[in-house]
C-alpha cells in the first residue's frame, strides 16, 4: 500500500464532507445539496462503502482528495496533506512539491505576515502605527493578533534580512508573491510604510495582502489601499476577508454579513457580530458567491455604494440570486459604513442588521425616494432605472408582486409597466450559469438499466451471484459484460467470502469507475436498507423483467420466421415456426402473471 493509499484508508469521506455539507440519511449513504451546482432537492451523494461521492445533478464526483480538490480549491499535494495531518501521518514529502511556486509563495506568505506582525507589535518602526490602530481605530490588541495585522516599514527592502538572508529566498520568489516589485535589479517592498491586513483563504493560508496608509501629510497622494497583484495563489475575485476565522458562525445562522473593506469587518467582528465577511469594492463576484454559498443560504448587504445605482452591485445580487440566495439590505442611517457605525454605535448597527430590508423592497424604495415622481422628467429617469431592476428579479411571482408596487407608484396601469419590461427583454439576466448545468445524460432503453439495476443489487448483498451463468446470460451491454469480466479477474485473487467494494471499485479501470461507482451509490441511496431480504425479491423482479424482454426479444425473431415461412409456403415450417411461436407467447403471458 502506497502512501496515499495509507492515508485514504484512515479517512472516512463521510466527515470531511460533513464537516463542510449538512448530511442526511438516504439508504445506506449520505445526501446533501451539491455545493458544486445551484439545486434545491439534493442529489449529492456520499458513499461510506465506496469512499466516494457522486452528484447525479452535475455529474461531479470523486474521492475524498477529489473533494477537497474541488471544494476548497486544493490541489492534489495540499489536500493529500491536510489529510496526512488529521490522520498523524507524517507525509514523505517529494522534492518536486517543495519547489513548487504555489507552495513556495504560501510559505513566504507565512513568514512574511510574522515579519510584519512582528515589526507593529513588539519594533519601534511600528510604534506610530500601532498607536493609530489602537487610539484612532478603536482596536483591541486581541483583534490585532487575532486578524494578524502588521505593519511594514517605510523602507526599500526591510524584509531582505529576514526572507533572502535567513531563509534563503531570492529576490525573484519573493516578487512572484507579490511582495516586492523589482527596479534596476533592486527589490522595493510593495506595501513599505502601510498597516498590513493579511489575506486568507478559507482554510487560514495567507494568500495575500492588503496595506492601508497612516493618515500623515506624506500620503495624500497615495492611494488609500493596495493590494497583492494577482498571483499563482491570490484571485481578488476569489477572496472573502475573514471568513477562515467566522465560518462556523455563518454556518451556525445560515446569514453572512457582506461589508466592503477589512476594517468594516474587524470593527464588527470585534463588537460580536460574528458571522461577517468583506469583499473588495461593492459588487460579490461568482466565486465569491459560489463559496459563501457552501456555508449560509441568506446574505445581508451592509455596503457603502448606493447599491441601488450601482450596476456592478446589482450584478453581484443577480449571481447570488442565481445561486438560490436570500438577499437582504442593511440601512446604515447616519452612518457612512460599518467601521463608523460601530465604534460609534454598536447597538445601531446591530439593530440595523436585524432589521435589514428584503433586496428588492429596498432597491425600489431606494428609487423612488431619489426622485420626484410628480414631474415628467424624474419619472423618465425611474423607468429608466427601475426596468433593469425588476429584469434581475428570476421568481415570477416576486417579480409580478413587484411590477404590480411600481405600478402603483407611478399611477400607471400594471400593463404599462409590463409592456416596458418586455420590450427591455433579458439581456440583464443572462448571467453565465454553466456550473449549474445539469449533467447530459443518455436516455438508456430497458435493457441497458435493467441489467445495470442487476448489477448494482448483486454488489450491495453478494455480488457472486453474478458468477452464475443463468444469471450474467442476460448481459447484452459491454458495460456489464466488462463488469462481470473485472469480477471474475477480481475473485482470481480474492477471496469470495471477503469482498471488498472499495477495493473492487480501485482495481476498475478508469473507463469504468464512475459509471459503476455512480450506479452502486444511486441503488444503496434509493433503497430503504441494504436488508438481504429486499434486495434479493428487488433482484428476482428484475430477472423476471430481464426474462420478459428476452422472450419479447425471441417472439419478435420468431415472428419473422412465421412470416418467412408463410412466403414461401411450405406447411410444415409454418407449422413448425407457429408452434414455437405459441410457445414462447404462453411463457411470456406466465412471466407477466408472475
Amino acid at each position: 500500500m502506497d502512501q496515499v493509499d495509507d492515508i485514504k484508508s484512515k479517512i472516512d469521506i463521510v466527515d470531511v464532507v460533513g464537516e463542510r455539507l449538512t448530511l442526511k440519511k438516504a439508504g445506506s449513504n449520505y445526501k446533501a445539496n451539491c455545493p458544486f451546482h445551484n439545486e434545491k432537492t439534493p442529489s449529492f451523494m456520499v458513499s461510506p462503502e465506496l469512499q466516494m461521492f457522486k452528484c447525479f445533478g452535475c455529474g461531479e464526483s470523486g474521492d475524498v482528495l477529489t473533494f477537497l480538490e474541488k471544494y476548497e480549491a486544493m490541489d492534489f499535494y495540499e489536500a493529500l496533506k491536510y489529510l496526512a495531518d488529521r490522520v498523524g501521518v507524517k507525509l514523505n514529502t517529494p522534492k518536486h512539491q517543495l519547489g513548487s511556486d504555489r507552495s513556495k509563495i504560501l510559505k513566504i506568505n507565512e513568514l512574511a505576515t510574522k515579519f510584519y506582525q512582528y515589526v507593529l507589535l513588539k519594533h519601534h518602526a511600528g510604534k506610530i502605527a500601532l498607536k493609530y490602530l489602537l487610539e484612532a481605530r478603536g482596536l483591541q490588541m486581541d483583534t490585532l493578533k487575532q486578524f494578524k495585522i502588521g505593519y511594514s516599514p517605510d523602507q526599500p527592502l526591510a524584509m531582505r534580512s529576514f526572507l533572502i538572508a535567513k531563509h534563503n529566498f531570492t529576490l525573484q520568489d519573493l516578487a512572484k508573491a507579490g511582495l516586492i516589485y523589482v527596479r534596476d535589479r533592486k527589490g522595493y517592498d510593495r506595501f513599505r510604510g502601510r498597516v498590513i491586513f493579511p489575506l486568507h483563504d478559507n482554510r487560514g493560508n495567507v494568500l495575500g495582502f492588503s496595506g492601508r496608509i497612516l493618515p500623515n501629510d506624506k500620503s495624500e497622494n497615495l492611494a488609500k489601499y493596495i493590494n497583492s497583484p494577482e498571483t499563482s495563489v491570490y484571485h481578488k475575485s476569489a477572496n472573502l476577508f475573514g471568513l477562515h476565522l467566522v465560518k462556523k458562525e455563518v454556518k451556525n445562522k445560515d446569514e453572512a454579513i457582506v461589508v466592503e473593506g477589512e476594517l468594516d469587518m474587524i470593527s464588527s467582528w470585534q463588537i460580536g457580530i460574528k458571522n461577517i465577511v468583506a469583499i473588495k469594492g461593492s459588487a460579490f463576484t461568482q466565486d465569491q458567491v459560489k463559496l459563501l454559498r457552501r456555508y449560509a443560504r441568506k446574505v445581508v448587504l451592509a455596503l457603502d455604494a448606493d447599491i441601488a445605482g450601482d450596476a456592478a452591485a446589482r450584478r453581484g445580487i443577480m449571481i447570488a440570486q442565481a445561486e438560490g440566495m436570500d438577499i437582504a439590505v442593511t440601512n446604515l442611517g447616519k452612518y457612512k459604513d460599518p467601521d463608523d457605525a460601530a465604534r460609534s454605535d454598536p447597538q445601531f448597527l446591530k439593530k440595523a442588521l436585524e432589521n435589514a430590508t428584503d433586496i428588492w423592497d429596498f432597491l425600489v424604495n431606494s428609487l423612488f425616494s431619489k426622485y420626484d415622481v410628480n414631474t415628467s422628467q424624474d419619472r423618465n429617469k425611474i423607468s429608466r432605472e427601475v426596468v433593469p431592476i425588476l429584469l434581475s428579479i428570476e421568481d415570477d411571482i416576486v417579480q409580478a408582486h413587484y411590477v404590480t408596487k411600481v405600478a402603483k407608484k407611478l399611477n400607471v396601469p400594471v400593463d404599462a409597466v409590463i409592456k416596458a419590461v418586455s420590450k427591455a427583454g433579458t439581456s440583464l439576466t443572462n448571467i453565465d450559469n454553466s456550473y449549474s448545468m445539469q449533467a447530459d445524460i443518455k436516455k438508456e432503453d430497458r435493457q441497458a438499466i435493467l441489467e445495470k439495476r442487476l448489477i448494482a443489487l448483486s454488489f450491495l448483498t453478494d455480488p457472486v451471484y453474478l458468477l452464475d451463468d443463468k444469471v450474467n446470460t442476460f448481459f447484452t451491454t459491454t458495460f456489464a459484460k466488462r463488469i462481470l469480466e473485472e469480477l471474475v479477474n477480481y475473485y482470481r485473487k480474492a477471496d469470495k467470502k471477503n469482498f471488498s467494494i472499495a477495493e473492487f471499485t480501485k482495481k476498475l479501470p478508469r473507463e469504468l469507475v464512475d459509471g459503476f461507482s455512480s450506479l452502486f451509490i444511486k441503488e444503496s441511496s434509493d433503497l430503504p436498507s441494504v436488508d438481504d431480504k429486499i434486495v434479493n425479491k428487488e433482484r428476482d423482479l428484475v430477472i423476471k423483467e430481464l426474462e420478459i424482454l428476452k422472450v419479447k426479444g425471441e417472439l419478435a425473431r420468431l415472428g419473422n420466421n412465421v412470416l418467412a415461412a408463410e412466403k414461401k409456403g411450405k406447411s410444415k415450417d409454418i407449422l413448425t415456426a407457429n408452434r414455437a411461436f405459441s410457445e414462447q407467447t404462453q411463457k411470456l403471458a406466465n412471466l407477466e402473471n408472475e
